[in-house]
This record gives structure tokens, sequence and C-alpha cells, in this order.
């Protein structure tokens, strides 16, 4: 009689795994409105919230090699308000978890983000590793818009962006849980890449370089490409991209690929006051020399290094005093270092660690070592 039961327990534990294996909550893709991308303005006219959203185009199913989109644009009191609309629009939910980028304007961005973003953060339904931009000299719309000529969802080409950036070092990578923590933190102001429609020869296409600084949560100023480059360096960010090297003239001549860097920052008391020692070793390749006589000539390698390490030093000492003296921010996140390292002096100066950090005494020494110089050290040569 015991085998008997368990003999139809184990009947009734197979025929039934089956029905445990569907989705509890199932929704036909035909019934939802996947959600790409998300820009948010200001409406030209009565200064509202104004919303667009990215959608794939699902109407094609699995037959399409590339799968469509659709633009939806809509004005409220409230981002949640017009969210709501939408789904009355489109007569489907928006599906909010393939979400890949979210674009603010700069407008939105100086006003400050937290209203802007409360509504996205908040929501359950919507993912906290979206990848965020402040859009320079152009709407967050016109931005998402460019995939009207481009032809591709932009949200997944400013994602795919992102993590290629490594590779070029002109832009932060930040996604929105990271751009909150910094809001939250004392000692450490957030950041956000800058994107923007690049023209070129009649072709548009979008750029993502530079900075967008942030004191609290409004945008209080911009860090070009190369500026943006040092700031990363100081911040111990930086896993490749491109060194120019100038000759003895003062003329580009060499290109150094980035193949590792270590940043470390040493604070200090002196006489009472607060002093930053950064350091930073990198290892390159070199990859490019732009002279007839190659490494035959007058420059050794020990002359291109040392030339080098004094670009990115004064570099990095521009870009740090630019920060202290304009815009007060210290986005490198020297304030946490302080913390950490000199607790009791801290605490003293948390209040105000923006008066501190603009007249924070901070020095910096650069070392970059030429690992290899490619295929071959001898420059190209011309037959008679």
């Amino acid at each position: 009689m015991k085998i008997f039961s368990r003999m139809m327990l184990l009947l009734f534990c197979v025929t039934g795994l089956p029905g445990l294996s569907g989705c509890w909550n199932y929704t036909e893709v035909d019934d939802i409105s996947i959600v790409s991308g998300v820009a948010i303005d200001k409406d030209p006219e009565t200064g509202k919230p104004q919303v667009t959203v990215e959608m794939i185009d699902t109407k094609g199913g699995l037959e399409q090699n590339q799968p469509n989109f659709k633009m939806l644009s809509l004005s409220g009191d409230t981002e949640f308000e017009i969210v709501r609309e939408m789904i009355a629009m489109t007569g489907k939910k928006l599906f909010w978890s393939h979400a890949k980028a979210i674009i603010f304007s700069e407008e939105v961005a100086r006003d400050g983000l937290i209203r802007a973003m409360d509504w996205y953060s908040r929501d359950t339904e919507t993912r906290s590793d979206v990848y965020i931009f402040v859009a320079s000299g152009q709407t967050a719309r016109g931005v998402l818009n460019m995939n009207s000529t481009t032809e591709a969802i932009m949200s997944f080409e400013l994602a795919q962006m992102m993590r290629d950036e490594q590779y070029v070092a002109s832009a932060p990578v930040v996604e929105i849980w990271d751009f909150i923590d910094k809001l939250e933190t004392t000692g450490h102001n957030a950041v956000a890449p800058l994107v923007s429609i690049h023209e070129e020869n009649g072709q548009k296409n979008e750029r993502v370089s530079g900075t967008a600084i942030f004191v609290r949560d409004r945008m209080v100023g911009k860090l070009d490409g190369d500026e943006t480059k040092s700031m990363l360096f100081v911040s111990n960010k930086v896993r490749g991209g491109v060194l120019k090297v100038d000759n003895k003239q003062g003329v580009p001549s060499y290109s150094l690929e980035i193949l590792s860097n270590r940043t470390k920052v040493h604070p200090k008391l002196a006489d009472g006051k607060i002093e930053i020692q950064i350091d930073t070793v990198t290892e390159t390749g070199l990859d490019e020399v732009m002279t007839p006589e190659g490494l035959k000539g007058s420059e050794s390698i020990e002359a291109i290094e040392k030339r080098a390490a004094e670009e990115l030093q004064e570099n990095m000492l521009s870009v740090i005093h630019k920060l202290q003296r304009e815009y007060h921010a210290d986005i490198f996140g020297l304030g946490e270092v302080v913390h950490e390292n000199l607790p009791g002096t801290w605490a003293g100066i948390k209040d105000h660690w923006g008066r501190e950090f603009s007249t924070l005494d901070v020095k910096v020494s650069s070392k970059v070592v030429i690992k290899s110089t490619a295929k071959t050290s001898r420059a190209i040569r011309l037959g008679d």
C-alpha cells in the first residue's frame, strides 16, 4: 500500500510539472509596447514636462531582421501622468525593462534632475541600470529622433557606445543608480555624459563626448572630450584610449594606445591644511609615429615617455583647477578619499566641502611607460 501511495505521488508530481513551467504574468507581445529609450524636455510653449519614448515595433514579429521603432511625445503636468496617457493613446501597456537610455535636455538638467528622474527611479517597472545622458546643443527629443534618419534604434546605439567607451575615454559612463548615488554622497559631485548631433558632409550622427557637471542636482557646466579624459585619469576610470604626444617643436607626432592606468590619491595634513598628492602610472603602446625619421632620429623612447607624462600631468592639473575655480564641484571624489583617510579632519569640513575643495592644494605626478612599439620601430621609407 505504501509503495502504491508513493507511486501515485510521483505520478502527480510528474504530470503537474508542465503546468508550473509557464509565467504567472505572461502577456502577449502584441499587447505591450516595448520602450527602448526616453527623452525628457520642457515643452517650449507651456514649460511643462515633455516626455518622448522610443518604442520597438513588434508588429512584424520575428520575421524581420531589423526591428522597427515608433516615437511618441506628450506633454503634461507630471511625467507619470504623461506615461499613463500614452497607454490610452497606444492602447498598449508600456514595457520598461528593455529601456537602455534616458536623455535629459540641458534646460531640464540646469533646472535640476531630481524632479525629472524621480518618477523613473521610483517606478517598480523601470530598471536602475539604464544609461543617462544630457543633450548638448539640442533637445533630448531631437537626439532620440535621430533614428528617423539612421533607421536604427537610437537608445540601443547609445548603450553600445557606452559599452565601447572604455576604448575612447572621452565621456563618463553613468547609469541612473550611480548618478543618484553621487547625489546622495557628500564629497562627490555627480556627472553625466554629453550627447550631441554631429553633422559632417551632409550626414548627421549622434556623438557622445564630454561631461555635464552637477552641483547637487543642477547642471553647472561642461567639460569637452579632452578635458573629460583628464578628469577620468584623476578619477582612476581610464581603461583605454589614446594619448597624443607632441614632438620637440610642439607638433602632434605620436599616438600612444593606453593599455592600463593606475591612479592613487594620497591626502595628508600639512600645517593644519589638507594636501592631495595624485600619482598616475600609465602603460602604453606606441601605435603611430608621424615623423619621417621614425624612432631612429633624435627622439628616444625615454624622451617621448617624459613628454607624454608632462603633458598628461599638465592636463590633469588644468581640469582640476577648472573644477575648483569655475564650478566648485568635486567630481573626482577627493572628498570621499579625505573622509576615508582623515576621518577626524573630515568631520569638521564635510558641511562646507565645496568651499574647502575650491582652495585645496593638489599636486600631480605622472609616469608614462611605452611597453611596445607595435610591429615595427622604423618609419615607412619611400623608394628613390
